[in-house]
């Protein structure tokens, strides 16, 4: 039997978290398995692979022996917490994926994740944030840097194909944006700036896709600046139909943003979705996302919180069209170089190979 890799589920992953699913069953090297606490209903996004119920354990050390687990892999920093007294127990290396929120060292999440992690920075074998700003996070807050390795997330490049676009000289002209509807994702700035963009090019339309707790706030926004007819909120959806959406867009915008509480992003997936396809991208100078958007090279990225500077970025593409080909195809290239989720898949894999072999 391979060496098996156990990857442990908190709970039922949502249908927004392909990325994470992707970096269990692509492993070749490997064999992954996965372990939760929760019961297996048969009613998943992704379909559970080789899964087993931790409470259906009687004994986890010798499951471990007889499944060949050299390692089990938390995908979120909050989830290592929570399976670290059993790696602790059974001498099994943990590795930690670090992805926003859980690494961040800013306001009130600075204090709560130095008392979380107070046992996971001692006891943790590797940690995987998925961008250089990450890792400086965890740094901050106490992590040893010789166990810290960035990981770039990848996507599947078979379902964004690059499709060179334009601006329509009659028409809709449509602008996406994506992403759970929360304060570090900024769509109440977006909003404003689509207001700014509109009063200019009043042909654009506005579609975010994407469900949360800031919906209300988001149409209230909307409302108040009588944009109703040109702003659609079209819920959650899953990767294919995603896939659609933006093969119909004409430039897609996130504006993401340090949220009052701490919360940040790594490198949003999205973009790295978006600049694939060949999609003109506008963002914000926000955490990890100037390691994959090179400002007026690969995209154009604007302050947080910054409408009026979000709405040139906009502009920007609207106003020179002839520079979108140029632009896009060097971002297409930035994904195909370091973030396709088969080469990314092979770093994940040399870098459990790195401390296994530390550990044994």
């Amino acid at each position: 039997m391979k060496q098996t890799i156990a990857h442990f589920l908190h709970e039922k992953m949502k249908i927004n978290q392909r990325f994470i699913y992707n970096q269990m069953v692509h492993l070749k090297k490997y064999r992954p398995i996965m372990i939760g606490s929760f019961a297996d209903d048969g009613i998943h996004p992704f379909p559970l692979i080789n899964y087993y119920r931790l409470n259906d354990i009687d004994d986890f050390g010798r499951f471990a022996k007889e499944q060949n687990i050299v390692a089990i892999h938390a995908h979120h920093g909050k989830h290592a917490v929570e399976i670290l007294p059993l790696c602790i127990a059974h001498r099994i290396p943990l590795v930690v994926s670090i992805r926003g929120r859980d690494g961040s060292a800013k306001h009130q999440s600075l204090r709560r994740n130095q008392k979380r992690y107070h046992l996971l920075k001692q006891h943790g074998a590797l940690f995987l944030p998925v961008c250089r700003y990450l890792a400086n996070e965890l740094i901050t807050l106490g992590f040893p840097p010789k166990k810290i390795q960035v990981l770039y997330g990848g996507i599947e490049l078979d379902l964004f194909p690059y499709r060179e676009r334009t601006i329509p000289a009659n028409g809709d002209i449509i602008i996406l944006s994506i992403g759970r509807l929360v304060e570090k994702k900024g769509f109440l700035t977006l909003v404003r700036a689509f207001w700014r963009v509109h009063a200019v090019h009043p042909r654009c339309r506005l579609r975010i896709i994407g469900s949360g707790k800031e919906e209300e706030n988001i149409r209230r926004l909307v409302s108040e600046l009588k944009l109703d007819p040109f702003v659609d909120l079209l819920g959650a959806m899953d990767a294919a139909s995603i896939a659609r959406e933006m093969e119909r867009a004409h430039l897609f915008c996130l504006a993401s943003e340090t949220a009052s509480d701490g919360d940040i992003e790594g490198i949003p997936n999205v973009l790295k979705e978006a600049m694939a396809s060949g999609l003109p991208v506008v963002s914000t100078n926000h955490a990890g996302i100037p390691e994959l958007i090179e400002h007026k090279r690969t995209g154009y990225l604007a302050p947080e919180r910054d409408d009026l500077e979000l709405a040139n970025g906009i502009r920007f593409f609207l106003e020179h069209p002839e520079r979108i080909p140029s632009f896009t195809k060097k971002a297409r290239k930035v994904i195909e170089q370091r973030f396709d989720i088969t080469k990314q898949i092979k770093v994940q894999e040399r870098l459990y190979d790195e401390f296994i072999k530390k550990t044994r």
